[in-house]
């Protein structure tokens, strides 16, 4: 056996393997023969216009679709269902309307640990809720009677709280405002950097800044059928914060170089039509 190979089989949480996708009653290709790695720890942020095929992609990951042609595997063994070592954030925050928080949280946790007390999930919840910056008293509060960053928070604590390998994140602060989503971007990061072992995190935007913000792998899909048309680790020289995110030169670059390859396949997709 190759030490290509048992680096590989330790490091990769997802592969894709020429993977592309037409949903059944249509014939037009979303995905288009897509092949990628996706090593474990590392966050990657997916770029692209609205309707590129991001949120498809992100789905198929998380084993609510599955490809046409192709396959995806993690951790070697082929997707083919979801899981909850694959926890999924959605832009809509996902809760039942009718049960608080913490009931919401308490499903997931059901599932993923069946031999705990009701009592032992509660605390399991509660410590998620925390985790996020909410308060204990969140945990008996319907979703309604909270803002969106509350519950986009819940939602995140629902997803950390079963202790997945990766996070699956479908635009997930697009709905909120300025404000809030800087700070959910801050606590998104402190959460991964301060795990013992960093979890897998795929994160699906339209926005360049928050991907630069974010990310230390970004990918870059062109409009349908999609194919990658970019796929590079941020340099590890470039340290992003607030303060800098608008005046460093490397950042400027990055930002510039994204925007452009961007909108020449938009300009490019617009001539061959």
């Amino acid at each position: 056996m190759s030490l290509n190979y048992v680096i590989h089989k330790v490091m990769s949480d997802f592969r894709l393997e020429k993977v592309s996708f037409s949903y059944k009653d249509s014939e037009t290709l979303v995905l288009d023969d897509i092949s990628i790695d996706v090593d474990a720890g590392e966050f990657v942020c997916v770029l692209g216009k609205s309707g590129c095929g991001k949120s498809t992609l992100l789905k198929l990951l998380a084993g609510l679709n599955f490809p046409t042609k192709g396959t995806i595997y993690f951790e070697d063994s082929e997707v083919k269902s979801a899981s909850l070592n694959r926890s999924v954030v959605f832009q809509d925050y996902g809760l039942f309307p009718w049960m608080t928080a913490g009931e919401n949280i308490l499903l997931a946790l059901k599932e993923r640990y069946k031999e705990k007390s009701r009592q032992e999930l509660k605390k399991i919840a509660i410590d998620s809720l925390r985790k996020v910056g909410l308060d204990d008293k969140v945990y008996n509060t319907l979703p309604k009677r909270l803002s969106g960053g509350m519950q986009q928070r819940v939602a995140i604590a629902q997803a950390i709280s079963v202790d997945p390998k990766v996070l699956l994140m479908d635009e997930p602060f697009g709905a909120l405002d300025a404000v809030t989503r800087l700070k959910l971007q801050e606590l998104l990061l402190f959460l991964w950097k301060e795990s013992e072992i960093k979890k897998t995190v795929i994160f699906i935007t339209h926005d360049v800044d928050e991907a630069i913000y974010l990310a230390n792998r970004i990918i870059v899909l062109g409009q349908s059928p999609s194919k990658i048309i970019y796929d590079k680790k941020v340099d590890n020289n470039i340290k992003v914060t607030r303060e800098n995110q608008f005046s460093d030169s490397k950042i400027i670059e990055l930002r510039n170089e994204l925007i452009s390859i961007i909108n020449n396949d938009v300009n490019q997709k617009a001539i061959n039509k």
